[in-house]
């Protein structure tokens, strides 16, 4: 009797511990969550040296946190100990192992980021996209196009389209990244092509992509094709639309795409300053009105020094300065000044945009006296870029 009562004893004792375990694990993400990183640190590294489910947990958050921190040699064992020597398949092993194979990479050893990957990819039944490519990408990147083929080969047989569409998207987008349009393209037309949904990031690339290429006609029909199967309903693709005819001169169809792009999504701000845009342009001063009127009740005290740098952005300087100024005079914005101080300094009114600056710094606004350094360090030294004067 005394022997069942000492086991029952020892298991009541490990749910007690399991229990603690749990709530010192929520009360870490809360404290995470709370911004509080130090403590929520101190929390997990304590669960880190037990041995459950949420000791796992715990090494895995350490070491995704200490790896975002680009601390690969501390973030190294935590994720060992979360991967468990590839003894456990938990979804937290899965993880601790990809990132593994990511140390892997960064600490340029191929053998180890080749046995992680390769584990991640044979644990996860070969049916996550992200650790498929990134096999395929890792045997493409190390010059051995046999073994990434082969790989490559056995995903796009698989049944589930949207499975083979983001692998290739995947890998396209590396290319991409890499500076690589050429070898990017094919890969990004599978991933178009074959996705159930044909409203997808590969489309909006290959439209990019076209851009890039001055074909503005492929770039078009991308954007329309993915407009028609959106049933217009899509405030990415419209908004994308309206830019595209504004960068083709053709107003009339900008501001149809545009319009229709604040009716799917009232809110979009970037619509309604190109739409603000193109009414200053043909003097329109009800639709001006209209429009400007809409972006001040939304944002009363920001929203003349928003438009402006907005219009700084693309280019367009005479239509910048003219919010900018309004945000100094009726806004008495002085965050405002930076801006209006940096555009005038590269119109080559150097003198007036070293003063405004120079009222910014004055006036404590964060990062203008950075700004001001850099200008006077820039001083006469070159010819400043003249930026567009387009209203």
């Amino acid at each position: 009797m005394k022997k069942l009562l000492l086991i029952g004893a020892i298991l009541v004792t490990g749910a007690i511990s399991f229990a603690d375990s749990k709530s010192d694990y929520e009360n870490a993400v809360k404290l995470g969550q709370q911004k509080k990183i130090t403590e929520a640190v101190k929390v997990l590294e304590g669960l880190a040296k037990g041995t459950d489910t949420y000791a796992q947990k715990a090494n895995l958050e350490l070491g995704a946190y200490y790896l975002q921190n680009n601390d690969v040699n501390k973030a190294k064992p935590y994720l060992q100990a979360a991967w468990g020597n590839g003894q456990s398949t938990t979804p937290e092993a899965v993880e601790a192992a990809r990132l593994l194979y990511l140390v892997g990479i960064q600490q340029k050893n191929k053998a180890e980021a080749e046995k992680y990957i390769l584990w991640t990819d044979e644990k996860s039944g070969g049916k996550s996209a992200d650790v498929t490519s990134s096999l395929i990408i890792f045997y493409f990147d190390n010059n051995e196009q046999s073994k990434g083929t082969a790989r490559y080969n056995k995903a796009v047989q698989s049944s589930d389209k949207n499975f083979v569409a983001e692998v290739n998207y995947n890998i396209g987008q590396y290319y991409l990244t890499n500076n690589k349009a050429a070898q990017a393209k094919p890969y990004l037309q599978k991933a178009y092509t074959g996705a159930t949904d044909r409203v997808n990031g590969a489309g909006i690339l290959l439209a990019e992509i076209a851009l890039s290429e001055k074909n503005p006609t492929q770039a078009e029909k991308y954007l329309l094709e993915m407009n028609t199967a959106a049933k217009s309903k899509n405030a990415q693709i419209l908004g994308m639309l309206g830019t595209f005819y504004l960068q083709q001169n053709n107003l009339t169809k900008a501001e149809e795409y545009l319009t229709k792009t604040i009716s799917v999504e009232p809110k979009n701000t970037s619509a309604k300053v190109l739409l603000l845009g193109i009414y200053e342009t043909q003097n329109n001063a009800t639709k001006v009105n209209s429009i400007y009127n809409q972006l001040k009740s939304a944002a009363p005290k920001e929203a003349n020094r928003q438009i402006g740098t907005y219009f700084a952005n693309i280019g367009a300087a005479a239509l910048s300065e003219k919010y900018l100024q309004k945000a100094i005079n009726e806004d008495k914005d002085n965050e405002a000044k930076m801006f209006l101080g940096q555009l005038y300094f590269l119109m080559g009114k150097q003198t007036e945009g070293i003063n405004l600056v120079k009222e910014a710094v004055n006036a404590k606004v964060k990062g203008a006296d950075e700004v001001l350094k850099e200008m006077q360090s820039a001083g006469n030294s070159a010819p400043a870029k003249q930026p567009s004067t387009k209203k």
